[in-house]
């Protein structure tokens, strides 16, 4: 939706997004190091031209260089090596820079997450048990060469606090602490990867076109992880209820018919989701309000700080 400086050509209509939305993402000198990595591992350093080099390189030492590369279980988590990043042509700007530009295919859209999406990504840094080996992480780790003020980390410490009750699985209680920092982490992690930039996508475009937001609170019992990351895949694509409300958009380009639970646009001034629960009544409206301070927050942090 912001390829082409939001120009879609004609190639798509509206959008369909799970834990999908435009994240803070650098430019292309942010991932050189993966692909100095990538140059070295395939042989390639001492050619004239690297990129001709990959092109030409085996399948299979392409292949075996591109695993080596640090994924989403590695210690950096959610800060990829891969990722879309502006190269002035496809991606003309950091992608959230694009959104703030008003450079958005005008589609009407759906998006949404589920409630605990950083649970899955925070299991490779179980090392991390105080709140300086936290601060540590943020700016060295996950934000590299981040210009990071100590005002602002201890801001998103106070805001994203190491008190478990309030951690990620969401609404849990003392459950599923497996380290004194996994449930910070993962609220931190699941806000500032998914859910804070999809709740500034909406809120920058839903006044020029059509949007509706959902939230999956489903399989919150899962020990650890909760309603972790993809948990809401099995309600859209395995017949379940959220399955009539995409078949009718992608039909008509509103979810709703005249039967059922009205999924309410969304609006800036009073933000409400389609959320799934578990339980005897499966779905209610609820507000896009939760945790308003640390995501705005997160989303200044990134929106300077780009991954």
């Amino acid at each position: 939706m912001i390829a082409n400086n939001g120009n879609n050509e004609g190639l798509f209509r509206a959008g369909f997004m799970q834990s999908g939305s435009p994240i803070p993402v650098a430019g292309l000198e942010h991932g050189q190091k993966y692909y100095d990595a990538l140059v070295v591992q395939t042989g390639c350093t001492g050619a004239s031209d690297t990129l001709q080099c990959l092109r030409e390189v085996p399948y299979e030492t392409l292949k075996a260089a591109q695993d080596a590369s640090p994924g989403i279980f590695a210690y950096q988590s959610l800060s990829l090596a891969w990722l879309p990043r502006e190269d002035g042509i496809f991606l003309t700007d950091n992608p959230q820079q694009l959104v703030l530009d008003g450079k958005v295919a005008n589609v009407p859209f759906i998006t949404g997450d589920c409630d605990d999406e950083g649970t899955l990504f925070s299991l490779s840094t179980l090392n991390i048990t105080t709140t300086s080996e936290l601060q540590t992480y943020i700016t060295t780790v996950f934000l590299p060469g981040s210009n990071v003020f100590q005002a602002t980390i201890q801001q998103i410490e106070t805001l994203y606090s190491e008190d478990i009750t309030q951690g990620s699985p969401f609404d849990t209680g003392i459950l599923n602490a497996i380290t004194p920092q996994f449930k910070r982490i993962a609220a931190f992690m699941g806000d500032g990867v998914f859910q804070a930039p999809r709740r500034f996508f909406l809120q920058q475009r839903a006044s020029k076109q059509p949007t509706w937001a959902f939230l999956s609170q489903r399989l919150k019992i899962v020990p650890i992880l909760g309603s972790f990351h993809g948990s809401d895949i099995l309600n859209v694509y395995g017949g379940g209820g959220m399955a009539d409300y995409l078949i009718r958009f992608a039909v008509n380009l509103n979810p709703n018919d005249n039967s059922g639970l009205q999924w309410p646009q969304y609006d800036p001034k009073d933000p409400q989701l389609l959320t799934f629960i578990d339980g005897l009544i499966p779905v209610m409206i609820t507000s896009d309000t939760y945790r308003q301070d640390g995501m705005n927050a997160l989303t200044n942090l990134t929106l300077a700080n780009p991954l």
